[in-house]
C-alpha cells in the first residue's frame, strides 16, 4: 500500500530520472510526415499508445500541452504529477472510475483545439487490448487518432500488467507512427467496434515494427541522431525525433 506523503515525494526525482535517460538516447523516428501531414490539416490529433509506452513519450512531447488521460488511482495521482512537471495537463478518469466525467473533459477539450494522449489499454489493461472509450472520443470531437508505438533495444520491462518499457541510458529507440483512424460521427455500434478493432491492429503492427527494429540482430542505421528530437522540429521523411 502506498504511504500518503509518496505521491508528494516521488514525483521529482522520476522526472529527473526521465529527463536523464532520455537526454542520452539515440532516437529515430519512423513516418514522422504522418504526424506533420495530420497536423498541418487541423489543430490537435489523439494520440494512442500502449500504456507501458509512456515514458519515453511524455519526454518527447514535454511544454506541447497535449492532455493526458491518467486514472484516479493513487498510482495515477503520481503519474499526473510527473507528468505536470513535463507541462503536459491531465485529465483524471478510467473506464471503472469517472470514466463519463472524464469524456466530456476531454470533449470539450478537444472541441476547444487541444490535442489528446490516451491508451487505450489502460489503466489496468489487459495489454495491447485497445478498449472503445478512445473511439467514443473520436467519434464526439471528429478529431482522428494518431498511433504511435515506441521500442528500445536496451531497456528494462517492469513486471507490471503493461510491461511498462524502462529504456537504458544510451539506447536506441525507435518511434513508429501509423496513419490516423478516422471514426465517423454517425457511426453506429457496429462501425464503431471495426474501428477499435483498426486501432488495435495499427497499433500491434506498429509494436511489432519496433520491436524488430530495436532487436540486437538489427543493424542501427547509419543517420540515426543520438539526441532527442522535438515534435515541433522539422524531421526527414523517414525520421523524426514527446510524453
Amino acid at each position: 500500500m502506498m504511504l500518503p506523503v509518496l505521491p508528494f515525494l516521488i514525483p521529482l526525482p522520476a522526472t529527473w530520472l526521465v529527463k536523464a535517460i532520455c537526454a542520452t538516447l539515440r532516437v529515430q523516428v519512423v513516418r514522422g510526415d504522418i504526424e506533420q501531414r495530420v497536423r498541418a490539416r487541423r489543430p490537435n490529433v489523439i494520440y494512442a499508445f500502449w500504456h507501458g509506452h509512456l515514458f519515453y513519450l511524455m519526454y518527447r512531447y514535454r511544454g506541447s500541452g497535449v492532455y493526458i488521460l491518467v486514472s484516479q488511482s493513487r498510482d495515477g495521482e503520481v503519474l499526473s504529477r510527473i507528468l505536470h512537471r513535463f507541462a503536459l495537463p491531465t485529465i483524471r478518469g478510467s473506464s471503472s472510475r469517472g470514466g463519463r466525467r472524464s469524456l466530456l473533459e476531454l470533449v470539450r477539450r478537444a472541441r476547444a483545439g487541444a490535442s489528446a494522449g490516451i491508451a487505450p489499454d489502460g489503466p489496468r489493461g489487459p495489454r495491447y487490448q485497445a478498449q472503445l472509450g478512445i473511439i467514443s472520443l473520436a467519434r464526439l470531437t471528429e478529431v482522428p487518432i494518431l498511433p504511435v508505438a515506441v521500442g528500445a533495444r536496451w531497456k528494462i520491462e517492469l513486471h507490471s500488467w503493461d510491461r511498462f518499457l524502462l529504456p537504458l541510458p544510451g539506447s536506441r529507440v525507435v518511434v513508429a507512427y501509423g496513419e490516423p483512424v478516422v471514426v465517423p460521427s454517425a457511426a453506429d455500434a457496429a462501425l464503431l467496434e471495426q474501428k477499435r478493432q483498426e486501432l488495435e491492429g495499427k497499433l500491434l503492427t506498429l509494436t511489432a515494427e519496433v520491436t524488430l527494429a530495436t532487436s540486437p540482430s538489427m543493424p542501427a542505421s547509419p543517420g540515426q541522431r543520438r539526441h532527442d528530437q522535438r515534435p515541433d522540429e522539422t524531421p526527414s521523411p523517414s525520421r523524426r525525433g514527446v510524453g
